[in-house]
């Protein structure tokens, strides 16, 4: 079943199917954190906001990421440390995904000087916890699963999976100009007072 949806110009689309082979073979992500900081939005957040007819889940396995859109990245810590996802991995034909619980964060980085409008990402969720396993990638059943843990398809902006970024106070910059004019202005009129005090 297809469904095209508009999502708050977040989702273009979504796609739900019983049935869809992504992926192959073994795991071992490069263990290494790639960068440092926040950002992302948490799965939970991406499935709520953009698969409201969902049943709560407890996380998600990743069947396949644009990878033209950009290094995709993973976070367990609340965004503290963030690491590369293999999309070699996800995206090759088989049954082989991302494991990430409800509180992981996502996100994707674009290339430089590309411009990302949006973004597919393939995904379906689990009813019980990743645990140990929260962060690797594991091979799943691609016919025995319940019906609300069917693979569901969605093209997303960037802003429904990076987050909006936060607002920052920058101070509006001070025209020289006008202080050294406002200076001078300052200077003549107690010149001025000056030389009236003393006729």
């Amino acid at each position: 079943m297809t469904v095209d949806a508009s999502i708050q110009g977040s989702a273009a689309s979504v796609t739900t199917a019983g049935r869809q082979p992504r992926t192959e073979r073994r795991p071992a992500p490069g263990a290494a954190p790639c960068a440092t900081g926040l950002g992302g939005n948490s799965v939970a957040h991406i499935v709520e906001e953009n698969c409201p007819g969902m049943l709560a889940s407890a996380g998600v396995v990743i069947e396949h990421l644009d990878a033209q859109a950009g290094v995709w990245q993973f976070s367990t810590d609340d965004g503290q440390t963030w690491r590369p996802i293999r999309t070699d991995l996800v995206n090759r034909p088989g049954n082989m995904g991302l494991a990430l619980d409800r509180d992981a964060r996502l996100r994707v980085l674009p290339f430089g000087g590309h411009r990302v409008s949006g973004a597919r990402v393939a995904f379906h969720t689990v009813q019980r916890s990743h645990a140990q396993g929260n962060g690797s990638y594991r091979a799943y059943a691609c016919d025995d699963r319940e019906d609300g843990s069917r693979t569901v398809t969605l093209v997303l902006g960037l802003n429904a999976i990076n987050g909006t970024p936060p607002a920052v106070h920058v101070p509006r910059p001070r025209n020289k100009r006008a202080l050294v004019q406002r200076a001078a202005a300052a200077a003549a009129a107690s010149s001025l007072t000056g030389s009236m005090a003393m006729a």
